[in-house]
């Protein structure tokens, strides 16, 4: 007996959301495997420690400086949102300027 639409649409989405749940955690765990540039140096580290408190930091050469540029603005309410304090104006440049400094180039 063939499988009704529902049970059909019903596999597809189960194996749809599995599908996108393995992507998601083999990207994370590349994310955290990757070495940053300038490892081990002030900036790399306050930036691995204040970005990582949420997520894996990212490659700085995943995104181009002035993507950079927006997607820090844009941490600061998540970091309020999630009970963190915000980025004072000092840890902010050297973040930003460490970003912009390893900054992909498209």
């Amino acid at each position: 007996m063939p499988a009704s639409p529902r049970t059909r649409r019903s596999t597809s989405r189960r194996l749809l959301i599995g599908a996108v749940a393995i992507a998601a955690i083999t990207l994370a765990g590349c994310a955290r495997r990757a070495v940053l540039p300038e490892a081990g140096s002030p900036t790399a580290m306050l930036y691995k420690s204040r970005c990582g408190q949420c997520h894996a930091p990212y490659n700085p050469r995943s995104m181009t400086a002035a993507m950079w540029e927006i997607q820090v603005n844009a941490m600061q309410d998540r970091i309020r949102r999630a009970g963190l304090p915000p980025l004072d104006g000092a840890d902010r440049k050297a973040i930003l300027d460490y970003l912009t400094r390893n900054a992909g180039a498209e």
